[in-house]
């Protein structure tokens, strides 16, 4: 990650921090992880892949019924055959095997409506900074020695991928999504939550995760 891009992403935490010191009311923390789907013309260069997610919502008297909730999260996906053979073009090297990965902070605004006793819906929508980075790389033969018996022989020990070609940029982005959440003991809940990512650059990059998380 670029120096640049550490220190927006910074910035964005140290806002949302800030926002939670000054909030009336205490602060819930969350985690969450699940699978992230690309979409569009992103889906023809990523598969979909992991997702992590943790951060921290507040409920200020100011905004009376929405929440606000502060983001940061990690997702990575496996470059397809299509983005190999490009990239092959463009370096003019023999590649075989490629990645992306998406850093994200966010903020966002939530709005609740109960459904019944310990469930309540809620839809979700924010702005954030995104960090996206393409590596695309070669498997190498590494390791190896000479082996004695009734002859000599040479054996390597194993690959390792040596980055060819890589290319990490900042933009900004959006998100609307919803989930259901449901409520444990002290206060606790767990939920279930998909919010369609909007990343503005050259080429749109979208792509939807489906996500479970934890409350508290």
């Amino acid at each position: 990650m670029s120096r640049g891009s550490l220190q927006s992403i910074v910035l964005f935490a140290a806002l949302g921090a800030a926002g939670a010191a000054q909030a009336d009311s205490g602060i819930k923390w969350h985690v969450m992880g699940g699978y992230s789907d690309t979409l569009g013309n992103t889906a023809n260069y990523l598969q979909g892949g992991p997702i992590f997610d943790g951060g921290f919502s507040i409920s200020p008297q100011w905004l009376g019924p929405f929440e606000m909730r502060f983001d940061l999260s990690y997702s990575e996906y496996n470059a397809s055959v299509a983005l190999i053979n490009n990239g092959q073009i463009a370096t003019n090297q023999p590649l075989d095997g490629g990645t992306g990965s998406i850093w994200s902070a966010s903020d966002s605004l939530v709005y609740h409506v109960p459904i019944t006793y310990g469930v309540r819906a809620y839809g979700i929508a924010g702005v954030g900074v995104y960090y996206t980075r393409i590596d695309l790389t070669q498997s190498l033969p590494y390791g190896g020695g000479y082996g004695y018996g009734y002859g000599y022989g040479y054996g390597c020990c194993g690959y390792a991928e040596a980055v060819v070609a890589s290319h990490g940029v900042t933009n900004f982005g959006w998100s609307v999504g919803g989930g259901v959440e449901f409520a444990l003991p002290f206060g606790h809940s767990w939920f279930i939550e998909s919010r369609y990512q909007h990343i503005d650059s050259t080429s749109a990059i979208q792509y939807l995760p489906i996500e479970v998380g934890y409350r508290f």
